[in-house]
């Protein structure tokens, strides 16, 4: 091969390479009707006393982990996919699981719902009702150093006549923050 046929070969190359290099654009990021209300949140689910008003002990507490059960906290579209509607879904088995369609207000980054169908497993006729419930958006500081959004819903059950209290951060996937 002469040198004639490797500057050849090498411009060939050289020019492929750059039309390779095709840039495109970005891609929009889509979310749901429902978000940011939407997403997967870690959480502590506490007892509360005095109708409520008082936070009682975590879930699953013991003397040796004071938050208790670390409960994956479910919020999302329904099939409607519409801005006011979303599921909530806590838990599967437990006393707290819950599993209902509950209102939502994506401006005021509210929920809420009365006498909600309760259709977690083991909970058949029975309700819950969302006394209070809200989004923070970039409340909560991680161990990771991220920021990430907060949520605290306060609500009623009917299987066992109890209201708990919800708190967490929307998840991050970094190990340091799924505590």
């Amino acid at each position: 091969m002469n040198l004639k046929n490797i500057k050849i070969a090498f411009l060939g190359l050289m020019a492929l390479t750059a039309m390779s290099c095709e840039t495109l654009p970005d891609q929009e990021v889509e979310t749901s009707a429902v978000y940011p209300i939407a997403g997967e949140w870690l959480t502590h689910v506490y007892t509360t006393t005095n109708g409520g008003t008082t936070l009682g002990p975590a879930v699953g507490a013991t003397a040796t982990n004071a938050l208790g059960t670390l409960f994956a906290f479910r919020t999302y579209n329904t099939s409607d996919n519409v801005n006011n509607q979303a599921w909530l879904r806590l838990g599967t088995t437990q006393a707290v699981a819950i599993l209902g369609k509950a209102t939502v207000d994506v401006n005021a980054l509210t929920i809420s719902g009365t006498d909600i169908p309760n259709t977690a497993a083991g909970k058949a006729g029975k309700t819950f009702t969302v006394q209070e419930g809200k989004v923070m958006l970039g409340a909560s500081k991680q161990p990771s150093g991220a920021t990430a959004d907060s949520i605290y819903v306060r609500y009623t059950s009917t299987f066992d006549n109890s209201t708990y209290i919800i708190t967490g951060h929307r998840r991050t996937a970094w190990a340091e923050d799924e505590y």
